[in-house]
């Protein structure tokens, strides 16, 4: 046998008995990977959900009490031009103290629609003569004046405030436009940024939610 034939045949059975080159694998398409709300921040969403329903409590268990103190008020006959007075002076500083809370916190409108109606009764039972239930609605009116204040004075203490700048944004469970939507926002109203994702920002509310805003659609001051 010649040696060109010996080699022949020598290269054509390492030919048939090397394995075969690995197939072609096309890469995996890159996955998202959302970052998802830290227990650290469920948790303080759950403390602000529980201050907030609190506060609210706290109010109405107030109002309950000022209902009782009207109603003896008015059965023991409560008249004359010192109780007028100090009502119709509580009735000016609490219109002051209104529309300077709702000023500071424009994301609370209702409430300061609904402390304004309470005003408006008392200006009503003030005509009417009726002392004790002008002090009550005054009181109802004060009291969520004092809840916007200190709604404000907490929103304005934390560095990671932003507030929203459209007319609606919606609040979604995930960085996407096609996420589940959780609560729609109105404008001016606070969140506590914290964290990005993409042109997205992790956010969460004084009311306990937590969901994703387009970072866009946020301004901080």
């Amino acid at each position: 046998m010649s040696k060109r034939l010996l080699l022949t045949l020598i290269f054509t059975s390492a030919c048939a008995s090397a394995p075969p080159p690995p197939p072609v694998v096309a890469p995996e398409p890159a996955v998202n990977v959302k970052i998802e709300p830290s227990p650290e921040i469920l948790r303080r969403a759950d403390a602000d959900r529980v201050q907030a329903l609190e506060v609210e409590v706290e109010r109405l268990r107030a109002d309950l009490r000022d209902a009782e103190e009207t109603l003896l008020a008015v059965e023991s006959g409560m008249r004359g031009a010192q109780g007028r007075a100090e009502a119709v002076s509580a009735l000016a500083e609490t219109r002051i103290q209104v529309d300077r809370a709702a000023r500071r916190a424009p994301w609370r409108i209702e409430d300061a629609e609904e402390a304004r109606a309470k005003l408006a009764e008392a200006e009503r039972q003030l005509a009417a003569q009726h002392v004790g239930p002008t002090v009550f609605f005054v009181s109802r009116a004060r009291r969520i004046a004092e809840s916007l204040t200190a709604d404000a004075d907490r929103v304005r203490a934390n560095p990671n405030t932003a507030f929203v700048r459209g007319n609606r944004v919606n609040l979604r469970r995930g960085p996407s436009q096609a996420e589940a939507v959780l609560k729609t926002l109105p404008a001016r109203f606070p969140v506590f940024v914290e964290g990005q994702e993409g042109d997205w920002s992790l956010v969460r509310t004084a009311t306990g939610h937590v969901g994703f805003v387009r970072s866009d659609l946020l301004a901080k001051r």
